[in-house]
């Protein structure tokens, strides 16, 4: 029996005619791109979605269950994936991708090769830790690079993130001080770890600063500012269907409010500058308006809930000398190592970085330099050659991220293509003081959705990122007075 033109029409609607890559994303439902993660490649990306989950409950885990498997799952999970995803390459391909990230990437492993030569250096044992902390992490560049099928796939990723990033809010939101002192009473190792997660209140009593599942509050308070920057980034597109919105709003709460009860001051200036990319890019109503207003609320809350303690603490970010001191302590502490007489480092595993404790006291060894920070702990394992090769390698991240990003402006690749931008500004932001491009998660979200980026730009040139046809006429543009419009830019003509 012959279909009726409607009939007909919307199966058309329903079933997209080009390859899935190609699917219409806004017509999917929330459900569909939560899936679309599994729809490629289901044993990868399930393995890969397995190692982010276990990222945000690697603190949790390793205190409930304190054991090497533990210490360890987080990475065993990761090499699995890098493992899988290694072997489906096709013949010829290159598991780090060509081009000026791959190259420099190249680069800054070697100097880490070398680095394990050097004399008078950690035992080998420590330095094979740290190196694989030092490597893992950019790895997932070439995880995002080669998973990235779809751009349902990439925005289920998003939603993923979401998702564990309210849970943990929750989780985080419910721990009082009464539990976290009791906690710390019974177990040495858990006192040992946690002891510094407090800030002088107005009163001069501590306050405490929330973690959740996380080793630190600093660790909880940037991932969330990466998984913020998410919602806002979906929150603010006017594909976005209405009922998404509202759920991105509902958590999106919790998590900014988390966020800024963690007292993570590095985490709040990271967020305001991917806020800051974002707004720049979209120039609309929603980021000018509603995403500050949002921030000081969660700040006024936490403040409420603090007897003023957060808003006083947050506050010393508009003091330069208290952002200056703050960011330069772990600098000048690996500068200061470097300058003595150590200029090419003291080997890998000498700052401790990626360095299990159970290992130190199989192996007696002691002789550890402490900085927190990528930057410090550079400076301090692999000297002025770690600082040349990691920095160009910053370097060529930042310049060929930006100019991706306004090649693909405008195009159906956009949003995903801002918030992968937007978090590789925030880590260069977060890098002086924290560890935005090796810690568990943070490191591997950034890497990884570089990497998407960058086959974002390299699918939509190759016309692999492109909407499938319909027979329906397409839908006409937001209307100017659209609160999440972005009105175009008009280029004047060269004279």
């Amino acid at each position: 029996m012959r279909k009726s033109v409607s009939q007909s029409t919307a199966d058309d609607r329903r079933v997209p005619t080009g390859p899935p890559s190609a699917f219409a994303e806004e017509s999917l439902s929330l459900w569909e791109k939560l899936s679309a993660i599994l729809r490629s490649d289901p044993l990868i990306n399930g393995t890969l979605a397995l190692a982010i989950t276990v990222g945000f409950f690697h603190g949790w885990l390793k205190v409930q269950y304190k054991s090497p498997a533990t210490t360890f799952l987080f990475d065993a999970t990761l090499v699995a994936a890098l493992g899988l995803a290694y072997l489906r390459l096709k013949r010829h391909e290159n598991f780090i991708p060509s081009g000026p990230i791959g190259q420099a990437l190249k680069g800054f492993y070697a100097i880490c090769g070398v680095m394990l030569l050097l004399p008078d250096t950690p035992p080998l044992i420590i330095s094979v830790a740290a190196l694989r902390g030092w490597v893992f992490a950019t790895l997932m560049y070439c995880l995002g690079y080669h998973l990235t099928k779809s751009l349902a796939q990439a925005r289920g990723y998003f939603y993923v993130l979401i998702l564990l990033g309210l849970i943990t809010s929750i989780y985080g939101l419910r721990q009082t001080p009464e539990e976290i002192e009791r906690r710390m009473r019974e177990d040495p190792d858990f006192e040992e770890r946690y002891r510094f997660t407090y800030f002088e209140g107005k009163d001069g009593g501590l306050e405490l600063r929330i973690f959740s599942t996380f080793v630190s509050s600093g660790a909880f308070g940037g991932t969330l500012a990466y998984v913020a920057i998410f919602a806002i980034v979906l929150l603010s597109d006017p594909k976005t269907p209405k009922i998404e919105r509202l759920l991105l709003v509902a958590a999106l709460a919790p998590i900014a409010y988390a966020l800024v009860r963690t007292g993570a001051r590095s985490a709040l200036m990271s967020l305001i500058f991917g806020f800051l990319i974002i707004a720049w890019h979209r120039r609309n109503f929603f980021n000018w308006v509603f995403v500050p207003a949002l921030i000081v609320a969660a700040l006024k809350l936490a403040a409420l809930a603090t007897g003023g303690s957060a808003a006083d603490r947050f506050a010393t970010l508009l003091e330069l000398d208290v952002i200056y001191h703050r960011a330069s302590i772990p600098t000048m502490i690996g500068w200061d190592y470097m300058m003595d007489d150590h200029l090419l480092g003291g080997g890998l595993g000498r700052s401790g970085h990626s360095v299990p404790g159970f290992l130190s006291t199989k192996v007696g060894y002691t002789g550890y330099v402490f900085a927190d920070g990528d930057l410090g702990r550079l400076m301090i394992d692999m000297g002025v050659l770690g600082l040349l090769f990691f920095g160009r390698l910053l370097f060529v991240v930042l310049k060929e991220g930006l100019r991706a990003l306004q090649e693909v402006q405008d195009t159906p690749v956009s949003t995903v293509a801002l918030a992968s931008a937007a978090c590789i500004v925030m880590a260069v932001a977060a890098l002086p003081s924290g560890s935005p491009f090796l810690g568990i998660p943070m490191g591997a979200l950034v890497w990884f959705f570089l990497g998407t980026l960058m086959k974002l730009r390299d699918g939509h040139q190759s016309g692999e990122f492109v909407e499938a046809p319909t027979s329906q006429p397409e839908p006409a543009p937001p209307s100017a007075k659209h609160f999440l419009h972005r009105p175009a830019r008009v280029r004047r003509s060269a004279r």
